[in-house]
């Protein structure tokens, strides 16, 4: 029975992993294509105002989301809860953590940027965060190995925007345009889930006090830890808008849209494996290192590759695809994408300290890594730019997603899979 129970899982998880892999590629195609037309036609002037908002919004969307995705799937897999209840407490805290990001925002902007484009930016970006409660929706259908249902609805309506992108293009739209789209693109994307969750299942989600309490002692550790984690990932782009201005937020973001573009490869064997993970560790805690150990080794592989290939390929590919215009991103890239290495073994190792019950180690290790990050950034972005700030991220990528599990006994364990997974070449 229990050997049913194992393929059963398998199965389903490796299904699970190819929608979420037709889902990305599409975005990477798609969106690749649609994002570059757009970041020629804003030029990295009016492209690095938008993403100085979006990273600003980035380093306080922890806020909204809580941390909480883990744990709520953990819950609903082990039903400790009612679904309505589970699900039902989770939205209502996102949503009181949207409205503490957005006021954030709109003070941050109003009081300290004195840029009322900027500040109109910011807010509609940060409007996002709104929409965005009700992926408690896709908890559900990952707990399940059903994000089959996410990526139909999501899909279909990142299709539709992408066309209108290209016409905004073609039209010479304003900057404001290309931002309202995209909010209209997650408005539409939570009407999708709404409809294929059903209205009546909605309408029974309760919030409960005590079972609030419960999720809010186990996912602060998360919190905290994506709040600093946004931080060490965004804060680069935050220093450089304020130390060289905009259009140095411009160039950064096309080097570092490259080396982002990848990180749905270990978030999607993440979320297929991560119930197959607690499962072993639970029963079979023999094969849980095991499993890990290839988890890993996969991971530094591809990672491996992608940093190989664009290392030696960036001059072109930037030049070809951006333009003269944006040819400061070229040696910014050839460095930052290698913190992929580092991201890819950092998500794996993430899921393992929350498997292990070890949540706290994912605060202590990002709030190190922070404070190492902060520290280069103001050594290195005066003296080498953007390029400064890509090394900078990488040397804190290193320590917090990899050599922090040296340091303590407890997590160790991590640090020598991750160490024999670079020896499987």
């Amino acid at each position: 029975m229990k050997e049913k129970v194992v393929y059963y899982l398998s199965q389903e998880s490796s299904k699970n992993a190819i929608w979420l892999f037709l889902d990305k590629f599409l975005r990477l195609g798609v969106g690749l294509i649609v994002g570059v037309l757009v970041a020629r036609y804003l030029g990295p002037e009016l492209f690095g105002k938008w993403n100085y908002a979006i990273a600003f919004i980035s380093l306080v969307s922890a806020f909204a989301t809580l941390g909480l995705d883990q744990i709520v799937v953990k819950h609903l897999l082990d039903k400790s809860q009612e679904e309505s209840i589970v699900l039902g407490t989770a939205f209502y805290l996102r949503l009181l953590g949207s409205f503490i990001s957005t006021m954030i925002v709109i003070v941050y902007f109003y009081f300290f940027k004195k840029d009322t484009m900027l500040l109109l930016v910011a807010f509609l970006t940060a409007l996002n965060l709104w929409f965005q409660t009700l992926d408690v929706i896709d908890l559900k259908n990952q707990s399940q190995l059903q994000s089959r249902k996410t990526v139909v609805v999501k899909n279909s309506v990142f299709v539709l925007v992408s066309v209108l992108r290209l016409i905004f293009v073609y039209f010479e739209y304003s900057l404001l345009s290309f931002v309202l789209l995209a909010l209209i693109e997650c408005v539409l994307g939570s009407a999708g889930l709404i409809l294929y969750y059903g209205i009546g299942n909605l309408k029974k989600w309760k919030f409960n006090i005590r079972y609030c309490k419960v999720l809010l002692k186990q996912a602060w550790p998360l919190i905290l830890s994506g709040i600093v984690i946004m931080m060490y990932m965004r804060l680069d782009q935050i220093m450089i808008g304020d130390m060289i201005g905009e259009r140095g937020v411009g160039l950064y973001s096309v080097s570092t849209r490259f080396t982002e573009l990848w990180y749905f490869i270990p978030t999607i064997f993440a979320t297929s494996f991560f119930p197959k993970l607690v499962e072993k560790f639970n029963l079979h805690k023999e094969n849980y290192h095991t499993v890990c150990l290839k988890l890993f080794k996969l991971l530094f592989v591809i990672s491996f590759s992608i940093s190989v290939f664009f290392t030696f390929s960036s001059n072109f590919i930037i030049n070809f695809l951006y333009g003269n215009e944006y040819s400061l991103s070229v040696f910014a890239l050839q460095i930052s994408i290698w913190t992929g290495v580092f991201v890819f073994w950092g998500v794996a190792a993430g899921n393992m300290l929350v498997v292990e019950n070890l949540n706290k180690h994912n605060l202590i290790k990002s709030l190190q890594g922070l404070g190492l990050n902060v520290i280069l950034n103001l050594l290195l972005i005066p003296k080498y730019g953007i390029n400064g700030a890509a090394i900078a991220t990488l040397i804190s990528q290193f320590y917090a997603s990899y050599l922090y599990y040296f340091f303590l006994k407890k997590t160790r364990h991590i640090f020598i899979l991750q160490t024999k997974s670079i020896l499987f070449i």
